[in-house]
């Protein structure tokens, strides 16, 4: 009997070189993550092909969607895959509101940071692996996972965390299309009840508390409870308590190899130094200290605020923990 996930992936195939998706929440740490899993030898990271903003052309909305059932059978989300797993240079400018002028003129001849990661992929014939490092891509993990074999690495921050840097850059995603697809896919779940009253909502802080639901409610109901080893979780409070260890373990678990330089480049990204105040605005703040993210948030948040942040992921939040631990 021929094998459906085989079939998928010849439909789709990835070349010469192999694939790890980065993802979670926008602001989860899949910079951080991806970025130190690129640190293997033969490995080198694509940032963000499913970015509608920066990524491929063919990419025109936030979080692409799972599909109904096989992927074949979706024609856009083919056509999508194929540009990511052929590294394709068809991206946008990534122009943002924030790029000071020298950026914008820079990048009006380079183009965005995904498409400098994907020519320095292309240009170099030992890159083997790519970590592709993509917020977007979070409700495609089961589909990869189960029907083209694609190891996943899905990073969680607390929904406080998560919220709070929504607060912060005063985000706002398009939470009713992410329903809809999601009630696609999955029929009636209990991560997808009492939305209505939120879903308008213009607040940053329950737009983020509500995609952070959505995103690991889903992937908590559609991965299996034993954990595929293809899909390794990664809480944001143990990968900042024990570096070394979180990514000793990824590697492992991904078939990296890990190296003496590797494992300095990671001690020094995860040093418990720099300021502990994100810069207004930026996004990706690399003066930043990383050891203090994940409790910034308090600073952020007002009771009130973190209220209604637990009322709306405390029973989601109950099934990751069992995945990640405490975040």
């Amino acid at each position: 009997m021929p094998d459906p996930a085989a079939a998928t992936q010849s439909a789709l195939p990835q070349g010469r070189r192999r694939f790890i998706v980065v993802t979670g929440m926008p602001r989860s740490g899949t910079t951080g993550v991806g970025t130190a899993l690129g640190y293997a030898p033969g490995a080198a990271s694509l940032y963000e092909p499913l970015n509608p903003e920066s990524g491929l052309t063919s990419v025109h909305d936030y979080f692409v969607l799972p599909p109904r059932g096989r992927v074949e059978d979706d024609a856009t989300l083919v056509r999508q895959l194929r540009g990511v797993f052929g590294v394709s240079l068809r991206t946008r400018r990534g122009i943002w509101p924030h790029d000071p002028v020298w950026k914008r003129v820079v990048k009006q001849v380079t183009g965005s940071t995904s498409r400098t990661s994907a020519v320095r992929i292309r240009l170099d014939p030992r890159v083997r692996t790519v970590i592709w490092k993509d917020p977007f891509a979070a409700l495609l993990v089961p589909t990869l996972a189960t029907q083209l074999a694609i190891p996943a690495v899905v990073t969680v921050r607390s929904p406080e965390a998560s919220a709070a840097s929504f607060k912060r850059l005063g985000w706002h995603f398009d939470l009713p299309r992410v329903v809809r697809g999601l009630r696609e896919a999955v029929g009636p779940a209990s991560f997808l009840e009492g939305l209505e009253p939120h879903q308008g909502s213009d607040d940053a802080v329950v737009i983020g508390a509500l995609l952070w639901r959505l995103v690991y409610g889903y992937l908590d109901h559609a991965l299996p409870a034993d954990a595929s080893s293809l899909v390794h979780w990664v809480g944001s409070r143990a990968l900042l308590a024990d570096p070394a260890a979180t990514y000793a373990t990824l590697y492992t678990g991904l078939g990296l190899t890990t190296t003496p330089e590797a494992r300095a480049a990671i001690a020094r990204d995860y040093a418990d130094e720099g300021s502990g105040e994100p810069r207004a605005g930026v996004t990706h703040d690399k003066g930043r200290n990383v050891q203090q993210a994940n409790d910034y948030w308090s600073k952020v948040l007002s009771d009130d605020d973190r209220r209604r942040v637990a009322d709306l992921t405390a029973d989601v939040r109950a099934g990751v923990e069992r995945r990640t631990g405490a975040l």
